[in-house]
């Protein structure tokens, strides 16, 4: 059954024509995966279904008293409110007949009279209460707020006191509970971490309902859809299959439109050739009539390159094989330790990647390295070793120059029609580069700090969530410059894909101080973490069932012990 149909979409934003002539259809427990470049109209697209915003043309059916669940970018939490009563605001429908139920029972101790009717109508509601999921909401509830990343002890937490990405976090959990008929996700992933991703990933695969999902996180999308629609220069294509199928399907769908054009195009100089030899001759009338034919034939379009970014890492100097060394580092937050007697060295070609929850001290740790924060240990950084440091909140960027100033910083001896060259490879052409930084997306902010890491030349480079602000081919392309890089890499991501394919060696910060090494790519980590707590589950259950067999044995002794002692 089909939730939503699209006919013939066209949306314009801002002046710029975003979705052209586009159909779609929705059904009934469908996962769809929205994917294409920053600014190409997705979240348009996720407000034109949700009825947020209306077509210029075309129009969007949608089946009647259909539940859609979208989170708007201003979040509606009540701040007086702590973590868990507003997490209980998803059940709202259950808290009413709940409090209805407690209403019918006063009422059965004080009017006798019409107890019957009363016990009638408290088992419909108690019936209704129980196929809602009523005895079990609390528990849906705590292991939602897990799942994405709280704490117990969070729970009684003010809402006034939540970050920006934990009230984004615990509206999500609101979205989800409520289990409307359609999921709109708008990059759901961005304030998460690698555990509260993973749980998403499984809720979702085991969603009842339907979904569509904006996400540049391809193992994400991997797991959780079923079919991928790419929005590119404004026409929705679709795709059967999750994002691996997609990728192969359109290399496909790509070479045959590029033979179709070829084929065509051949077939026209053909034509136009007969037509110019033979329009005055003796086959005027072939020659006019091929000429009608061209007139009339639908040209076939020819598959457009997309503009991307080109991305180059380079070392000005080798610089040593010793290129850093941590030895007893140790830091605190508000009292208590992120990390204790942390000791590592980083070789020159290394590349580690650094994972773990949120708040255990990742950012933490490239910033002491940086200097930028105090630390109580040693960081000493090799002979000839220049460090570049990608932030993720791009605090390094100054709101008050334009494009070119800010990346000039980096290079003050380049060339103005060199630098703007340069800049134009990453699609700031023309009067792009005189824009503020200020007045840019974090995409394009994003693209600006990459610039000024190029032109710096580093030798080693301390990246804090370099993807974050990237679209899936920005990153396809940023995975492949760090690959032909030469010098080393420690960065901190969240991003499993590109983690796999970049890093050699993962150090993972855990809660409670724990930071430990593995050999491997985040794939290789993730397989040996599951392994290691299987094994400590196993031997926690031998160890238990062992206990209780001794105790079992002595209490039999002690009961055979009892009965000689009463025999004599």
């Amino acid at each position: 059954m089909s939730l939503v149909i699209g006919e013939n979409i066209s949306k314009f934003y801002q002046d710029k024509l975003v979705i052209e002539e586009s159909s779609f259809q929705i059904n009934q427990e469908e996962k769809i995966g929205l994917i294409g470049a920053n600014g190409v109209g997705k979240t348009t697209l996720l407000k034109l279904i949700s009825k947020e915003i209306k077509p210029e043309e075309g129009e969007i059916k949608r089946r009647k008293n259909l539940d859609i669940g979208y989170l708007v970018q201003e979040i509606n939490l009540d701040p007086e409110k702590t973590i868990h009563e507003e997490g209980l605001q998803a059940f709202d429908e259950l808290l009413l007949i709940r409090e209805k139920m407690n209403n019918l029972t006063k009422m059965m101790g004080e009017d006798k009279a019409s107890l019957e009717k009363t016990i009638n109508e408290y088992g419909k509601l108690e019936e209704e209460f129980e196929n809602k999921g009523g005895y079990t909401y609390e528990v849906r509830l705590k292991a939602a707020l897990i799942g994405m990343g709280f704490k117990r002890s969070d729970f009684g937490k003010l809402v006034e006191h939540l970050s920006g990405g934990e009230k984004s976090r615990l509206a999500y959990v609101k979205l989800l509970l409520k289990e409307p008929d359609l999921l709109l996700l708008d990059e759901p992933t961005n304030h998460l971490d690698i555990e509260a991703t993973e749980w998403l990933e499984n809720y979702l695969a085991n969603y009842k309902g339907a979904m569509v999902l904006v996400s540049h996180d391809r193992y994400f999308l991997d797991k959780t859809v079923e079919k991928i629609w790419e929005l590119e220069q404004g026409r929705l294509r679709h795709y059967q299959g999750n994002y691996t199928h997609y990728l192969e399907q359109k290399e496909k769908r790509t070479k045959e439109e590029e033979k179709r054009y070829k084929l065509q195009k051949r077939e026209i100089s053909r034509q136009e050739e007969f037509i110019r030899k033979n329009i005055a001759g003796q086959k005027t009338k072939q020659a006019q009539s091929r000429r009608k034919m061209l007139q009339k034939m639908k040209r076939v379009p020819r598959s457009q390159k997309e503009e991307k970014i080109a991305i180059r890492f380079s070392c000005q100097v080798r610089g040593g094989n010793e290129v850093l060394q941590v030895s007893h580092l140790s830091k605190s937050f508000a009292g208590k330790p992120l990390f204790e007697g942390l000791s590592f060295e980083l070789q020159r070609g290394d590349r580690w990647g650094i994972v773990g929850p949120n708040g255990t001290g990742k950012t933490t740790l490239l910033k002491i390295i940086m200097g930028e924060e105090p630390g109580n240990g040693q960081i000493k950084i090799g002979r000839g070793i220049k460090l570049g440091y990608y932030d993720q909140h791009l605090a390094e960027l100054n709101p008050q120059n334009s494009i070119l100033e800010e990346v000039w910083l980096a290079n003050p001896k380049m060339e103005r029609e060199k630098l703007r060259s340069f800049l134009g490879k990453l699609l700031f052409t023309k009067e792009d580069v005189f824009g503020f930084i200020e007045d840019l997306s974090g995409g394009e902010q994003a693209r600006v700090l990459l610039a000024k890491l190029m032109l710096a030349r580093v030798n080693l480079l301390i990246l804090d969530e370099p993807t974050n602000h990237l679209d899936i081919n920005s990153r396809r392309i940023m995975e492949e410059a760090l690959l032909e890089y030469d010098g080393s890499i420690l960065v901190v991501s969240h991003d499993r894909y590109f983690l796999d394919k970049i890093v050699k060696r993962i150090l993972y910060f855990g809660r409670d101080s724990e930071v430990k090494m593995y050999s491997g790519n985040y794939s290789y980590f993730f397989e040996k973490r599951k392994r290691d707590f299987l094994e400590k589950k196993k031997r926690e259950f031998l160890e238990k069932k062992r206990g209780s067999k001794k105790h079992l044995e002595g209490k039999v002794k002690e009961g055979i012990a009892s009965s000689l002692r009463s025999s004599q």
